[in-house]
């Protein structure tokens, strides 16, 4: 490979991971319009379940071609979507039934897992560079969420946290493994098996579906959401793990932490403190630190 081939490479890395941020960003905002649906009288969980729901509504007319045509793949796109779909949906559920604080900052233990199951089967080099980065943005994520490490007590329910983040990054490392997979089929199965799940756990936990008219209310801010504004978020995140490592990509997702808490302070006026603003540096530095060493960070 020569020199020009390298520098094409670290371009094509650095974009995707700038396009991650931009996409791991708007699902900081995605609490929004899930409060909003919640508003008309839906439970949280049985709003899990429109906003898979409806994306899988929408792709299913433009991946049943492809699915019919690619059975030999269906493996790879039920291991990396199913594993996807259930890394969301615990997550999802661990923010209604657990502490919000320790779910988000142990399901964003995803660039530990993600770097190491790399490791392993993608044959990446595990290096300094990449542990400066992961500890940079855990630190970060720690202080903006106000978790204090040194009183930590965890409940049963919030493993749901921890499981999310593993099965995430299982999820993240199949899709990295198979580069040439349709990125719109696994992203198919990943909705379906996350809607399946978390209507499971709504009927499990004795929670009533929703009322006909509170859907009807609900469904147009929810179709808009789900489908024109995260579904294009979510494949953008999917197709660049398919060539960036999949450590990386989990590490610059940490952008949707800064931005989930500065929309719920301008939203709901919630008070920022001295640390939550040095949180939000450390991980603006892990990303700009991210941009600048990518190449040495991802070389085998």
């Amino acid at each position: 490979m020569n020199i020009s081939q390298l520098t094409l490479q670290s371009t094509n890395k650095r974009t995707g991971l700038l396009l991650v941020c931009v996409a791991a960003s708007v699902w900081g905002l995605i609490w929004v319009p899930m409060r909003y649906v919640e508003s008309q009288g839906i439970s949280a969980l049985w709003v899990v379940v429109i906003f898979q729901t409806l994306p899988f509504m929408a792709l299913f007319p433009f991946c049943r071609k492809s699915l019919l045509s690619n059975r030999q793949d269906w493996g790879v796109y039920l291991a990396a979507g199913g594993a996807m779909g259930i890394g969301f949906a615990l997550y999802s559920l661990g923010l209604v039934v657990a502490s919000v604080t320790k779910t988000t900052v142990l399901f964003y233990l995803t660039p530990i897992w993600s770097t190491l199951l790399g490791s392993i089967y993608l044959a990446e080099k595990l290096n300094r560079e990449r542990w400066i980065a992961i500890s940079m943005g855990l630190i970060g994520c720690i202080l903006i969420m106000k978790m204090n490490v040194f009183d930590i007590q965890f409940s049963k329910s919030d493993f749901l946290g921890f499981l999310s983040g593993l099965s995430w990054s299982v999820g993240s490392i199949i899709i990295g493994k198979y580069p040439n997979t349709n990125v719109m089929n696994i992203t198919l199965f990943q909705y379906a098996v996350g809607g399946l799940i978390a209507a499971i756990a709504a009927v499990f936990l004795g929670i009533p579906m929703p009322d006909m008219g509170m859907l009807v209310s609900a469904l147009p801010v929810a179709f808009v959401a789900s489908v024109c504004i995260f579904l294009p978020s979510v494949l953008i995140i999917f197709r660049v793990n398919q060539y960036v490592s999949p450590g990386l990509v989990g590490i610059v997702m940490l952008s949707e932490v800064i931005v989930a808490a500065l929309s719920s302070a301008i939203f709901l006026g919630e008070h920022l403190d001295y640390w939550q603003w040095v949180g939000f540096v450390a991980i603006i530095m892990t990303g700009a630190y991210i941009g600048i060493m990518s190449s040495n960070m991802t070389t085998d």
